[in-house]
């Protein structure tokens, strides 16, 4: 039987307690761009600017999502020159985006971006590092390159753009989607 989803944003302190022990296992466990650390939990270094939105199987915290629409943006690292982001307008950028390895599907994909767009709907385009592995997903959504992998730890990064406006027909099929899994459930 399939997990039943839930998404919404981060509100509660065990809500944040847990995107940072996800950020962990998938930033530091899985890809290798921090070191493990004590306590098992990462707090991004942009934690007081980003808007949190999490995907819950059950009550437990098994995806999230962390952005937000404020200079400076951590992309802009990983550009050789950080300047051609000034030409995309308002931007939101996606700092970290984790999902548990067995929920790692389009329906867990789908209501976090769905929370991206939701929130980047008065940005113009939305900025992402990309792990390279995943550049093909990002690509399905509509992010294309801003130039050529970064290596972060043992992690290799593609800054990525998208336009903030999930092509109509894309976020039709998606919300129909959403809708069909809630009453089947």
């Amino acid at each position: 039987m399939k997990p039943k989803y839930r998404f919404k944003q981060a509100e509660t302190e065990a809500e944040l307690e847990s995107v940072f022990a996800l950020t962990h296992s998938v930033f530091a466990g899985e890809l290798g761009q921090y070191q493990p650390r004590p306590g098992q939990r990462i707090v991004d270094k942009f934690h007081s600017k980003n808007t949190y939105w999490i995907a819950l199987a059950e009550d437990r915290v098994i995806g999230m999502v962390s952005v937000h629409a404020d200079a400076p943006y951590s992309v802009a690292e990983k550009l050789a020159d950080p300047s051609i982001l000034e030409q995309y307008g308002k931007l939101a950028e996606i700092r970290l985006l984790a999902v548990e390895p067995e929920h790692r599907n389009g329906a867990v994909m789908m209501g976090l971006m769905n929370a991206v767009y939701e929130f980047a709907r008065n940005c113009d385009a939305i900025v992402i590092s990309g792990v390279t592995e995943r550049a093909g997903l990002y690509r399905k959504l509509g992010f294309r390159d801003l130039g050529p992998a970064v290596r972060v730890g043992s992690a290799d990064f593609i800054p990525m753009i998208a336009p903030a406006h999930a092509p109509a027909e894309k976020r039709a099929r998606w919300l129909v989607h959403r809708e069909r899994r809630k009453s089947a459930g």
